[in-house]
């Protein structure tokens, strides 16, 4: 796996309205994912693996941000530009 920086990610459950808050870095990426899944394990920082809906995209937590390389293909098919680090790797 490459080196990449990790993310601010937030997850909140509001009481004024249904489904979850996810926050990616301070914007709001609730609209944007399907599914979300954590990995706790003993590293020193947590893994997201998101599952992004190709329209919007928001934790508060340091988190790396795995895209599987189908959805990053997809995405650049579709205009996206990957970070400058991952770029690079």
């Amino acid at each position: 796996m490459s080196e990449r920086q990790p993310r601010a990610l937030r997850i909140a459950k509001p009481t004024d309205r249904g489904g979850w808050v996810v926050e990616l870095d301070g914007h709001d990426i609730s609209n944007a994912l399907r599914g979300l899944s954590l990995n706790l394990d003993s590293s020193p920082v947590a893994e997201a693996r998101l599952d992004v809906i190709a329209e919007d995209v928001s934790t508060h937590a340091e988190v790396l941000v795995c895209l599987p390389d189908a959805t990053k293909d997809l995405l650049v098919r579709l205009g996206w530009t990957p970070p400058a680090e991952e770029a690079q790797a």
